[in-house]
């Protein structure tokens, strides 16, 4: 006969899984983090805070110089752009094909280790 679980069981193990997946997730971005310099990662940071701020700050200042029909639509365009511009400069200096993209390092550190084991042999 096949063993039937019960849905705490199947609960049980949904949660245990995801779990695990955010945990190797957690530790995939620590190691990532470990590979650019500190500066890097701190500038990353400062520009993450800026954006908060400028996000929050400017379109609620917007919507509230303007009068009622135009201060909401015009809020979210003002949002709208701000993030467009943020999305390609975060892009340019950390995207995948970016200034300090993680795999421009990962090749660094490859090259570093085979030239280490090739002055070893």
């Amino acid at each position: 006969m096949l063993s039937r679980k019960s849905r705490l069981d199947i609960q049980v193990e949904k949660t245990e899984n995801l779990v695990n997946y955010l945990l190797g997730k957690k530790r995939e971005n620590i190691q990532n983090s470990l590979m650019r310099p500190l500066y890097q990662e701190a500038l990353k940071n400062l520009f993450l805070v800026a954006v908060l701020l400028i996000d929050t700050l400017i379109p609620l200042e917007v919507y509230r110089d303007l009068p009622l029909p135009f201060n909401i639509a015009v809020s979210l365009i003002v949002l709208g752009i701000f993030l467009y511009v943020e999305i390609r400069l975060y892009n340019s200096l950390w995207g995948k094909k970016g200034r300090w993209s993680l795999e421009k390092y990962k090749n660094i550190l490859k090259q570093s280790n085979e030239q280490q084991e090739n002055s070893l042999k």
